[in-house]
């Protein structure tokens, strides 16, 4: 303990005397051994305690250098405290000055054997990251950069994620990006990547997620050889590998430029192919599913060039529906479903004739006799493919999404209703859901309008026990009030009766009234 000044005068009043105390005590950390835990404990409160301004006079009166040498302890509670004061300390700092006047000591801090030292060090590094001074003291100090490439390596999964982000973010500019693929760098990330396959993948990522940001992130990644040697892992003989390639390229699919890239080096061709072949290597159908979800991503936003250039793959896609492997099934019909979030996958969709027909019936067969799970997802599906946004709102698209409403059944919103007086949680919400979608339409408006019990129901918070329920029904209500549409489909009256709904919000409850009656007991 430090008696110059006690620890509650430095948190009732903050003085130019004071500065003392601090200096005193970063000077005695170096020598105090018995006490060094609590002198850290005491300076973390006492800096935390004063105003920012304060904290500025204080961090520049003093050399850390004192308190970066507690780091070099076995005692954890020492070197928690230790790297919670840095960070109090380092973040009132600009990111550069910290790292032009304690670079030697973060370099040593991403090589000490305490996680937690290692994070503190990278996230002093990520703050720096978009500074130009440090980018040009870092094109100096590859040995930084190497220390960081290793953390990839770490076995805890938070330091790695770190390092991984520390590198996505230096890839997101230029200067950063030529750092990343210098010849030391990328000879450094493939001798981490044959370590391990978690390892290669953890670079993988890194390498795909600054090509997503950047078309030169992308030509920088092929021109190291990495990203010709991820395309290169679907050709493996691992299924589990394969299926995690399918979902680091389906972050690349979804970018024009990416999906170019991937279109140039023959990659959908031979997915296509794959899709195709499926059926004959029985352990190749575990792949089915990410390479369903591959083609629906790039669907979603490219539907016509998929359904022009990749026609096996919608067959396989639609036959799913007929697999009765619920796996299977789900990723079909969430597939479908995100290929008719967009108003042109919707044309594709309907572009198919009697296929999609069908397979809007065994939606709706689905959401009767499958298990819950099932039914939530079958439910899902068919609030993306109806749902249209006023913007996009036009007689051809209206009348497509209302055509798709009429086949799911003789009587689809009796359908709807069933489900959303069901019991189950999971499936009120997702009927509720399709409500909502409904309410966002004209059509869809009127037919609610003329369903008996429909706007009581809507109307009557009484039945719903779980918030979530009554927030779901609060929103299809208030979709309806904010619709230009409403007073035509529903009336003034009715639509007033929604308006006053809304203002009293989700859980409003009406006060009972009672009458004495005398003589009563």
């Amino acid at each position: 303990m430090l008696a110059t000044k006690t620890l509650p005068d430095l948190l009732v009043k903050m003085t130019a005397s004071n500065f003392e105390w601090f200096q005193m005590a970063v000077s005695k950390l170096s020598t105090d051994d018995l006490n060094r835990t609590q002198l850290l404990s005491e300076f973390k409160l006492a800096v935390g305690a004063l105003p920012t301004a304060q904290q500025k006079l204080i961090v520049r009166s003093l050399q850390l250098e004192n308190i970066f040498d507690c780091l070099n302890s076995s005692e954890t509670e020492q070197i928690v405290l230790t790297c919670d004061v840095l960070s109090l300390l380092l973040s009132i700092m600009e990111p550069s000055l910290v790292f032009r006047q304690y670079e030697e000591a973060l370099h040593r801090a991403l090589g000490h054997p305490a996680p937690c030292v290692k994070q503190f060090a990278i996230k002093e590094l990520q703050r720096a990251v978009t500074c130009d001074d440090f980018m040009e003291r870092l094109s100096l100090q590859e040995a930084m950069l190497l220390s960081v490439v290793t953390c990839i390596c770490h076995e805890d999964m938070s330091v790695a994620s770190s390092a991984m982000s520390l590198l996505k973010s230096l890839g997101a500019s230029p200067v950063g990006l030529n750092l990343l693929y210098s010849i030391t760098v990328v000879n450094a990330l493939k001798g981490a990547m044959a370590q391990r396959d978690v390892i290669r993948f953890r670079v993988y990522e890194v390498v795909t997620d600054v090509a997503v940001h950047l078309e030169d992130g992308l030509q920088a990644g092929h021109a190291s050889g990495l990203l010709p040697a991820l395309l290169a892992e679907l050709n493996g003989a691992d299924i589990l590998l394969q299926m995690n390639t399918l979902e680091l390229l389906t972050k690349l699919a979804l970018h024009e430029h990416g999906l170019r890239y991937l279109q140039q080096h023959g990659v959908l061709s031979a997915l296509a192919s794959k899709v195709a072949t499926i059926n004959k290597d029985p352990l190749a159908s575990l792949l089915l599913p990410g390479l369903i979800k591959f083609f629906g991503n790039v669907a979603q936003s490219w539907p016509k060039e998929v359904f022009a250039d990749y026609p096996n793959m919608v067959t396989t896609l639609f036959e799913m529906f007929d697999n009765p492997d619920l796996v299977l099934l789900g990723v079909a019909m969430e597939t479908v479903g995100y290929i008719g979030t967009s108003v042109e996958g919707k044309y594709m969709l309907e572009s198919q004739g009697d296929t999609m027909r069908n397979t809007i019936k065994k939606l709706a067969d689905m959401i009767t006799n499958l298990p819950t799970e099932w039914r939530v997802r079958a439910l899902n599906t068919v609030a993306n493919l109806l749902e249209l946004k006023v913007c996009n709102q036009d007689t051809q698209s209206l009348a497509l999404v209302k055509s798709w409403f009429e086949q799911l059944a003789p009587d689809p919103m009796e359908l709807v209703m069933s489900v959303c007086r069901q019991p189950f949680v999971e499936l009120r919400l997702a009927g509720l859901q399709v409500l909502q979608v409904l309410a966002e339409q004209q059509w869809g408006q009127e037919i609610m309008n003329n369903t008996s019990s429909l706007i009581e129901f809507l109307l009557d918070r009484g039945i719903e026990a779980n918030k979530l329920c009554k927030d779901a029904k609060y929103e299809v209500v208030k979709t309806i009030t904010e619709s230009p549409t409403a007073a035509t489909s529903f009336g003034n009256v009715t639509l007033l009766r929604f308006r006053e709904f809304v203002c009293e919000g989700p859980f409003y409850v009406q006060a009972q009234s009672e009458v004495a009656i005398e003589g009563a007991s």
